[in-house]
């Protein structure tokens, strides 16, 4: 990955302490600082009303908002660019070479940060050549092949640096980053949608896909690889893929196009709309991309006319958007071309009310216009299921896991039921993901409630071949006991035990299951067997043994099994409350008394064994 936005979050977090909430806040006033650049960019190009709309427009873009408040390049990127074009701009009305070269400068910071901006480059030479001559005072001569070798150059001094540390540390010729093949390869492939950032045939969590990745380019060269060439050879794998199937490729090009300019914020890594609404937000009325983009379309068709004045707008759109439908297209990566829509759009809001304010003739045209463009960018959001109920089953499921792991269990319980519940509402494939890690963290946490018969229900689909399996198997076990189903216990703790004989929560629990089932031999020896093999002291094994023993009339033998148990804190208020009833029993009420007080003075029983949970966003 390009290497500035680490470096920005670690000196982020070497300020405020590794506080989230600290960088949250230093994004959302790079978010602030864009708004007022795109004020500057705007003002030298349109008139002071249209950069103050832009530069409004921009601080209240909800994408933007959504996206400053994750730990993602945007927000650093946004302000990157457009401090950059702006330094351009400037530069080709003043005529000042430093900040030609500051404009570099800022462009290799961009391009550290994502190096898909350096497309721009490819444009820049008609961008200066263009704008120099038409920007530049009057008496300025233009000397565009110098502006552009001074805006290189500073691009150039900022990449050499990382370019220099990549071959000092991986022996390997990676200018910034090295995935760009393989983003190329999951946009240009036959089973490629265009937007999910997934190499067909790996795993879909983060560490899995990204070495499978690697194994697979390995396997394919019969050979270790550098990171270099792992990119080549997806980068040879995109190429086979467009020249072999052209026709399947346009299609794909043509679809890639479409997602570009829909109307829809397509998520990447978590559904925006699901964590936009949970904030509340959506009920407050903001410009998106379905506002912006038909405004902007019309505005860029108005100013046509300064097409040669405003080149370096219009090319930084077109190259910007060629590189993303170029790999695969979704809400963040479009975003970098928002600011200079908003430009646009914020001159068409004062066409239009000049054009009203003066009964333009031509004003129902422009109308219609506007309307049809609108039509057509937001058709998209009437068939976009992602900013639908439907498709919220796995942010439940990802707010699940985040509850769980701040050990929040309620609310993630909650969560993992409203996942399920949606997804049998609303039945979706992508549900199929996630479907036996809901069930499976569903079911541990009714279990650990004493919900036993609900435990069952999820459980019992769990199925699988894993340690999560003996896991879901032992509890289910468990629930089959306390819902008086103890043959069902016997028949799982087997299956248990057939696949890991060792396993002493197995041999314990199917211990306590012949006791439930009758057969009181069986479950002492197996018990006895257990403290053979060993500690004598195991609380566990000597509280099932002492209720086996009770249950065959051996009364002394279990008081001595419980006493044992009983120095175990988490077993201390069973064991005692047994003391005190066996003790009543054998005719000493004084020492019935007297565990009974200890009893009550007992915290919690804590029998049980640790949890196992699985708070993980991949497919089992």
């Amino acid at each position: 990955r390009a290497p500035l936005y680490p470096y920005f979050l670690a000196l982020l977090y070497k300020i405020g302490g590794t506080s989230i909430a600290f960088a949250v806040f230093c994004q959302h006033l790079l978010g602030s600082v864009t708004s007022v650049l795109l004020y500057f960019l705007a003002r030298e190009l349109f008139s002071r009303r249209v950069a103050l709309l832009a530069g409004l427009l921009a601080a209240g873009y909800w994408p933007f908002l959504y996206f400053e408040g994750e730990l993602l390049i945007v927000s650093l990127i946004l302000m990157l660019n457009t401090a950059c074009l702006w330094g351009l701009t400037r530069a080709m009305k003043t005529g000042d070479k430093r900040l030609f070269l500051a404009a570099g400068l800022i462009l290799g910071l961009s391009a550290i940060a994502r190096p898909s901006v350096l497309i721009f480059i490819v444009v820049l030479p008609l961008v200066l050549r263009y704008g120099t001559r038409l920007l530049a005072r009057a008496d300025a001569k233009p000397s565009w092949g110098l502006n552009l070798a001074l805006v290189l150059a500073g691009t150039v001094l900022v990449i050499v640096p990382v370019l220099v540390r990549n071959y000092v540390v991986g022996r390997d010729f990676v200018p910034i980053a090295s995935q760009g093949g393989v983003n190329f390869y999951i946009g240009n492939n036959p089973q490629s949608d265009g937007r999910t950032a997934i190499v067909p045939g790996t795993r879909p969590d983060w560490w899995g896909g990204y070495y499978d990745t690697i194994s697979r380019a390995e396997k394919d060269e019969n050979r270790q690889l550098k990171p270099s060439e792992v990119s080549n050879h997806y980068f040879k794998r995109g190429f086979e893929f467009i020249f072999s199937s052209p026709w399947e490729s346009l299609k794909l090009f043509s679809w890639k196009f479409y997602n570009f300019w829909a109307g829809g914020e397509r998520s990447n890594n978590k559904y925006i709309y699901f964590f936009w609404d949970l904030s509340g937000m959506r009920k407050v009325p903001l410009a998106g991309f379905w506002l912006i983009a038909p405004l902007a379309l019309l505005g860029g068709a108005l100013q046509w006319r300064r097409r040669v004045q405003l080149a370096g707008l219009y090319l930084f759109v077109v190259s910007y958007m060629a590189g993303v439908v170029l790999f695969f297209v979704n809400a963040r990566f479009r975003l970098p071309v928002v600011p200079l829509l908003i430009i646009f759009a914020a001159y068409t809001v004062f066409y239009l009310i000049e054009s009203y304010r003066l009964k333009s003739p031509g004003l129902i045209k422009t109308a219609a216009v506007l309307l049809l463009l609108g039509l057509a960018v937001n058709y998209d959001l009437f068939v976009f299921g992602e900013n639908k109920t439907k498709e919220d089953s796995i942010s439940h499921y990802s707010l699940g896991n985040a509850y769980l792991k701040m050990d929040l269990k309620e609310r993630a319980l909650s969560e993992y039921e409203k996942a399920r519940q949606t997804s049998r509402r609303y039945p979706r494939p992508s549900y199929g993901l996630i479907e036996r890690n809901v069930n499976y963290n569903l079911g541990l946490l009714y279990w650990e409630k004493g919900f036993y018969s609900r435990a069952i229900e999820v459980l019992e689909p769990v199925g699988g071949r894993d340690q999560y399996t003996l896991i879901a198997w032992d509890r289910l076990a468990d629930c089959y006991v306390n819902t008086g189903r103890p043959s069902d216990a016997v028949r799982l703790y087997d299956r248990i035990l057939a696949v890991e004989s060792g396993n002493r929560a197995a041999r314990i629990g199917l211990a306590r299951a012949y006791r439930m089932t009758g057969d009181l031999p069986r479950s002492k020896d197996l018990l006895m067997s257990e403290l053979t093999s060993s500690q004598s002291t195991d609380p566990k094994i000597h509280f099932e043994l002492a209720a086996t023993l009770e249950k065959m009339g051996d009364k002394n033998a279990a008081i001595q099994s419980y006493l044992i148990a009983a120095a175990n804190p988490g077993y201390q208020k069973n064991a005692f409350l047994r003391l005190a009833a066996l003790y009543q029993q054998t005719g000493r009420a004084d020492k019935a008394a007297e565990y009974m007080k200890k009893a009550q003075a007992a915290g919690t029983a804590n029998t049980r064994f640790g949890s196992g949970f699985k708070a993980l966003n991949q497919t089992p």
